[in-house]
């Protein structure tokens, strides 16, 4: 008697988030000298920094596909035969892409007769990495229904199990802080993005059911 394949097919796996992009950098301060009169400036102050981006988020893993039902007649039940309804896997979500870092401040200005250059520009903070996707939940077992006139020594090898969920996807790394900017006083590094969130995967789909019925007839 032939093998019979009634599987449900798997999930597509989630798509990987984007990268976030680069924070601009800070543009260095103007230069200046020492102010013993009205019409001198001072150094100025290196810009801070720009911020990176966040990453975006990986989509979801789509569910497996249920196994079909499959139900066999036979007038007398003494080959074996093989019959396979599992559930589809659950498609595994997509990671999270990683946030953007952070720019670097600009340096402070030079000075001329000055004591010290200008102050330093504080560096961006890092963009968050995304979120990863969810996975797919498994797809049902098909249920596998053997009816005989009568059974003597055959076997049925079913495998109605429901598929595996699909796992979720992995987080996204936080971008790094920028550079503070050299002056007088520097600025402040800027702070690394937050880590995003690591996805749920999925449910395992519910086991088929095997039955052989014996009519007597």
């Amino acid at each position: 008697m032939p093998n019979v394949i009634a599987r449900g097919s798997d999930g597509i796996n989630g798509i990987n988030g984007t990268d976030g992009s680069h924070g601009f950098n800070g543009v260095k301060g103007t230069s200046g000298d020492c102010p013993w009169h009205s019409s001198n400036t001072n150094p100025g102050r290196g810009q801070d920094g720009g911020p990176g981006t966040n990453g975006s988020s990986g989509t979801n893993g789509q569910d497996g596909r249920n196994g079909s039902d499959v139900i066999l007649r036979v007038s007398d039940f003494v080959v074996g035969v093989d019959i396979d309804t599992r559930g589809g896997s659950g498609g595994n979500g997509g990671s999270g892409g990683s946030g953007g870092p952070g720019g670097n401040g600009g340096d402070g200005g030079e000075k001329k007769d000055c004591d010290h250059s200008g102050r330093g520009g504080n560096g961006g903070n890092g963009g968050r990495g995304g979120n990863g996707g969810q996975g797919g939940n498994g797809g049902d077992g098909g249920n596998i229904t053997v009816i005989a006139a009568r059974v003597t020594t055959g076997s049925v090898n079913g495998n109605a199990e429901g598929g595996p969920g699909g796992l979720g996807g992995a987080a996204g790394h936080g971008g790094a802080g920028g550079q503070a900017g050299n002056g007088y006083p520097s600025g402040s590094n800027g702070s690394p993005g937050q880590n995003g969130s690591t996805g749920t995967s999925g449910t395992k789909g519910k086991d088929g059911i095997i039955t052989i019925q014996e009519t007597g007839s």
